[in-house]
């Protein structure tokens, strides 16, 4: 690979999109934490689970991936799967 290019910044430094700094929408569903929340979620290459709706409280959330609890499961969905989230205010 030519140095010159990341020298010159065509190439951007990773560090640049793998720093320890929140994304807003990871720190928005933090401050979200214990809400009742409904999560759609699409798995293409799954013919029983291709769209799929989990309901139940947000437990936790990472820079990849969200925790939702329910009476019976623990649920860890990755957020390459995630369409959308409803957030229940009350």
């Amino acid at each position: 690979m030519n140095n010159n290019l990341l020298n010159n910044g065509f190439i951007p430094n990773q560090e640049l999109y793998h720093n320890n700094q929140s994304s807003y929408v990871e720190g928005y569903l933090k401050g979200n934490i214990g809400k009742k929340i409904e999560l759609h979620a699409s798995f293409c290459d799954s013919i029983e689970w291709r769209d799929s709706v989990f309901t139940g409280v947000l437990h936790n959330v990472g820079k990849d991936y969200v925790v939702l609890r329910d009476r019976q499961n623990d649920y860890i969905i990755w957020s390459i799967y995630i369409d959308y989230i409803i957030i229940t205010n009350n």
